[in-house]
């Protein structure tokens, strides 16, 4: 177990830091609407993107973090600690570049991401690798997959002892291929009782590999994996007693007793039964303050219910364009750019923002990511209401999705261009 021992001494140091910021400065010519996600222990954050004249995103993030770029063809993620200005640029390759004035390891690091990604591809497990075959073969883009990542592992052995990563770096990605591994050993139709008693010896010290976003899949994995060996599917409340029972972690237990709960309540797929003793079971033992205050947001009644025609009527003698989207939605806030330049160049055109969230907290925190966009006069969280009469005309099977009023705030374009085509200036242009 010598990697968590590196990980542990070296991971943990670094996350014991709070309200910390990690900067991402653009130095470039053109950022093509590229966006970003940044995995932190607690929440997925973003899809965040620059704005058309914008050089900084700022990510709230206090532990050692990988930022991801959201397009697959720039798939090299960018490795910073808390307090870091990270400058990054495309490469004539079309790969992100980065550097930070105060760290000399991040550009090694940065060319280390990049010839790693060039010889092996993208590290990911034997799921993620299938989910992409297919665009990848469209793109030419196929690659060997080898589930134990050796000669990856062996390139980054070479470029810590040569001095070209940081000891963070190397513990960070040293965890990261083991939790691969071990991913893909429980994807086997059966599964080694070694692999169990490895990550189950892991969770000594989950509180600091946890900052590790791949760890935390694979103990997500585990948790399904191990829940489903019953014939019959486990209930929410046995889920929930399954991690208070399993982990010593109040940081893990806090994380899937969260998890569980907010997938059940918000997810559309989720078909599992929210019942009152599952919810008890969370308020008792769940100690993070923030998941318990999102939990108690979603589990508030909607009183007040959600009618498009009345939002269109204040803006009477303006065009109006809707965006229906959702704080888990990738395409929808990537758009969000664009669509600033929108706001910007069309000051005459209402814009009116329909969340289709299904959690009220997911909602409100998105929000607080987009305030140059986003506010209490535009932004809206979708519910359902039998009077909405326009709503079911228009019919929202999938999103994003842009619907454009006329001036007499009746439908122009039921289905308008998305922010980025340039079709869509032209057909704001064209009823003005």
């Amino acid at each position: 177990m010598k990697v968590f021992k590196i990980t542990l001494s070296l991971l943990f140091l670094t996350s014991l830091c709070f309200s910390q910021n990690i900067v991402l400065k653009f130095i470039g010519d053109n950022d093509d609407g590229i966006s970003f996600i940044g995995y932190s222990e607690k929440f997925l954050i973003g899809p965040r993107g620059f704005s058309p004249g914008e050089r900084e995103l700022v990510f709230k993030l206090n532990q050692p973090a990988v930022i991801k770029c959201t397009h697959y063809k720039k798939p090299i993620p960018i490795f910073a600690l808390p307090n870091e200005v990270i400058e990054f640029d495309f490469n004539e390759k079309g790969l992100i570049e980065y550097s930070c004035k105060t760290n000399k390891y991040r550009a090694t690091e940065s060319q280390y991401l990049n010839e790693s990604f060039e010889k092996y591809g993208v590290a990911e497990s034997f799921s993620d690798y299938n989910e992409l075959k297919r665009i990848r073969s469209i793109n030419k883009m196929l690659k060997n997959f080898d589930p134990t990542y050796q000669k990856e592992q062996e390139f980054l052995e070479s470029n810590f002892k040569s001095g070209k990563v940081s000891k963070e770096f190397y513990s960070y990605f040293k965890m990261m291929y083991w939790s691969l591994i071990k991913t893909n050993e429980l994807e086997k139709g059966t599964v080694a009782p070694a692999t169990i008693s490895a990550i189950e010896e892991s969770f000594k010290g989950a509180d600091s590999l946890f900052v590790v976003d791949k760890y935390r899949s694979l103990v997500g994995r585990y948790i399904d994996k191990t829940l489903s060996k019953s014939t019959q599917k486990a209930t929410l409340f046995e889920e929930l007693t399954f991690v208070v029972t399993t982990f010593q972690s109040q940081k893990v237990k806090d994380y899937f007793l969260f998890k569980n709960l907010n997938f059940a309540l918000n997810d559309p797929k989720s078909t599992t039964k929210v019942d009152q003793p599952s919810i008890d079971l969370f308020r008792k033992h769940c100690k993070d303050q923030e998941y318990l205050d999102a939990i108690n947001l979603d589990l508030q009644p909607k009183n007040t219910p959600f009618v498009l025609q009345s939002k269109i009527d204040k803006y009477k003698g303006q065009l109006v364009l809707v965006d229906f989207w959702a704080s888990w939605c990738k395409p929808c806030r990537a758009e969000f750019p664009a669509e600033k330049a929108l706001m910007d160049k069309f000051p005459a055109v209402a814009f009116v923002f329909v969340s289709t969230d299904q959690s009220a907290a997911a909602w409100e925190k998105a929000m607080l990511q987009y305030p140059k966009i986003l506010n209490k006069d535009n932004s809206f969280l979708l519910t359902k209401s039998e009077e909405d009469l326009l709503m079911k005309e228009i019919k929202i099977y999938s999103i994003p999705r842009y619907v454009l009023f006329g001036k007499d705030g009746k439908i122009l374009h039921k289905d308008a261009p998305r922010p980025s085509s340039p079709d869509i200036e032209k057909l704001l242009q064209r009823h003005l």
